[in-house]
């Protein structure tokens, strides 16, 4: 008799929609490499409920027009319940501080809906992002449907305001009792959940990439590129990414590398800060805003950069710079982030402390005075991501801590 396969409820509110194919592709990209292993996996991502007259932005319409049900590549289906959550100003920063209120709501509108998932797939284990709301949801289920539950962590901040907001601390410590595990993306995630929640079982699971496809290496650079050193950007336009930084960085040290320029891909609210910054530039003509681009029109990009400069800081371990470093790209990054983990000063790039212009700018010196190394790091850096952090070994060594789980949690239950 053929043994049941590994069944795995994946639970992402902040997931691509077929509207919004952008949102979140790290965890479809997570979703596909765990549906490339011997298991069975759901998707489901509550969707918050919009009326389509209703939908006036392009935000909303992504949310209206979601289906219920969409298959992507690789044979990911997501499943698109609707429910009473809305991540919008102003009821987003009150139930961000008080956090529970809204979610009783919320979970009123999607637990049955939840049960009938489970009841259905009969899943061995719920693997969620982030404690809240999707980790508290199920926290909420009755316990003939409950299962091992493993949450995955991904942002500074959401962890690090439970020091500042004591109902949103109220709030995950539900979730952190009642999981098996809470997972994080950097290492230094996991030092605040651990002074925060020391009961925990709190372990760091590093994001993954996949590797470029073949396509992209026989593309060749269009004529504008070409003779062109060049320091590629990518990131949403926000305070915290630091595209200002970078820009004035660059401008001082322009003149010395006359064949180089600054690329920057992306979008956001504080555009006009960092179209302000480009005008204000004395070299603003080797400075070139692309604006936002398609997932595959990025990572060509990449492809053809020589090195790629994100100096954002409170990074918890972007993908951005795993997709870089696996086209064969050093990295220029903040010391601080969740990169840090992985990637060595000198060995796959430079680092520079956050917010510091006279550092972003000498070791974008750095790089484009010595080409030799530069080549190098970005070799180095595209082994690092080979044999360590593609999505396939990270998906593996995410089932595995599944298959641990499940098989503590059938001894726990046979013991009691």
């Amino acid at each position: 008799m053929t043994p049941r396969r590994l069944r795995i409820l994946f639970l992402a509110s902040y997931f691509p929609k077929p509207d919004n194919p952008l949102m979140g592709t790290w965890a479809l990209t997570q979703a596909q490499a765990i549906a490339r292993q011997d298991v069975e996996l759901q998707v489901v991502s509550f969707t918050s409920w919009v009326p389509s007259f209703l939908a006036k932005t392009p935000g909303a319409k992504a949310y209206a027009n979601c289906p219920d049900r969409h298959t992507w590549e690789d044979g990911v289906q997501a499943y698109y319940p609707r429910w009473l959550y809305y991540p919008i100003s102003p009821l987003k920063q009150w139930a961000y501080k008080n956090p529970i209120p809204y979610q009783r709501i919320a979970a009123q509108s999607a637990l049955s809906k939840l049960c009938r998932t489970i009841g259905s797939f009969q899943p061995d284990v719920i693997f969620c992002h982030h404690s809240l709301p999707n980790g508290w949801l199920v926290t909420q289920l009755p316990p003939q449907f409950r299962k091992p539950l493993i949450v995955q962590e991904h942002d500074f901040d959401e962890i690090a305001d439970c020091h500042r907001y004591p109902q949103r601390k109220a709030a995950m410590k539900q979730v952190v009792d009642r999981a098996w595990a809470i997972l994080t993306v950097s290492r230094r995630m996991e030092k605040d959940l651990v002074t925060l929640f020391p009961q925990g079982n709190v372990q760091t699971c590093h994001n993954g990439v996949h590797l470029p496809a073949s396509q992209l290496w026989r593309t060749p650079r269009p004529d504008f590129l070409k003779e062109k050193t060049i320091i590629l950007a990518c990131a949403l336009f926000a305070e915290r990414k630091g595209i200002p930084v970078l820009i004035e960085a660059f401008d001082r040290v322009a003149a010395q590398h006359p064949n180089a320029i600054l690329r920057i891909i992306g979008f956001g609210p504080a555009e006009e800060l960092v179209k302000a910054t480009i005008a204000q530039s004395t070299h603003r003509d080797a400075i070139q805003l692309v604006g936002k681009q398609p997932h595959s029109e990025v990572l060509q990009e990449m492809v053809w950069a020589d090195c790629f400069a994100l100096v954002g800081w409170d990074e918890p371990f972007a993908t951005v710079y795993l997709e870089a470093m696996a086209a064969g790209t050093s990295i220029i990054y903040c010391n601080d982030g969740g990169i840090s983990d992985v990637v060595q000063e000198g060995v796959h790039g430079f680092t520079v402390p956050p917010k510091s212009v006279t550092a972003t700018a000498e070791a974008i010196d750095r790089m484009l005075s010595n080409p030799a190394q530069r080549v190098q790091m970005g070799k180095n850096a595209q082994r690092l991501i080979q044999q360590h952090l593609t999505w396939d070994v990270k998906a593996k060594e995410l089932i595995q801590l599944i298959e641990t789980a499940v098989s503590s949690s059938k001894q726990l239950a046979h013991q009691s």
